[in-house]
């Protein structure tokens, strides 16, 4: 028999039965509120788990894969909202799309679901307004998502506890941490971008990307563009 299929789950997945619950749970917790999920096309399954069959009294819930299109449809409508947003979007982080609707009104709460583990990102989360950071990774596996809605619910901010365990016995000192900007270039030398085409996507000199890498490679004892994605790897940065 196949794992996943509908007799056997996943290892270390909830079986559907159990899904079906959190999701269920999650809807009531929601069915007042008005609700906005923003979140880019990979996370197509996490949008899909709020989609129950009879999707028609649940007016309330939305959709957008962009920053442009989701503060558009916030626009539309009264604060405050409930947000449920993914760490990548369509045209950009979803760190800026907290920041923006915070901006707007302090009242919006903000779910961020982040694709990497790593205490830098949980600190620029928090620092940016989110209400509740959970991983991707417990999707599916854990009930944190609905117990991230419940504490925001009770005006309690929340982190899943599967964040905290993010190589918290490093010595920092011997492995300083990145910035956030040079996370986010770390990940486009990862995924092969020269300094041009980072520039580009970070709207920023071409120059300046050719810095910031210069100074990850550094930071990170790697003396190639491979070794610092390798090691970016290694330590939780990029995938």
């Amino acid at each position: 028999m196949l794992p996943g299929s509908r007799h056997e789950p996943m290892e270390g997945f909830a079986d559907r039965a159990v899904l079906e619950a959190r999701r269920d749970h999650l809807l009531q917790l929601l069915c007042n509120r008005e609700v906005l999920v923003a979140v880019y096309p990979r996370f197509l399954a996490l949008s899909l788990a709020f989609r129950p069959r009879d999707i028609s009294p649940l007016g309330n819930l939305r959709f957008a894969t962009s920053i442009a299109a989701s503060l558009a449809l916030l626009e539309q409508s009264n604060p405050p909202q409930m947000l449920l947003l993914s760490e990548h979007l369509a045209d950009g982080a979803g760190l800026e799309l907290i920041a923006a609707v915070k901006q707007r009104s302090a009242d919006h709460r903000c779910v961020l679901v982040l694709t990497h583990n790593h205490r830098v990102l949980v600190r620029a989360a928090l620092e940016a307004g989110a209400d509740a950071v959970v991983l991707e990774d417990s999707l599916g596996r854990t009930g944190a998502l609905v117990m991230a809605v419940e504490a925001v619910l009770r005006e309690q901010a929340f982190v899943d506890p599967a964040l905290t365990g993010d190589a918290g016995d490093r010595d920092a000192a011997a492995e300083p941490d990145l910035t956030l900007r040079e996370v986010a270039v770390l990940q486009l030398v990862a995924d092969g971008l020269s300094n041009r085409e980072i520039g580009e996507r970070l709207h920023i000199a071409t120059s300046t990307a050719r810095d910031h890498v210069q100074d990850i490679l550094r930071r990170l004892g790697a003396r190639s563009r491979a070794a610092a994605a390798v090691e970016g790897v290694r330590r939780g940065y990029c995938h």
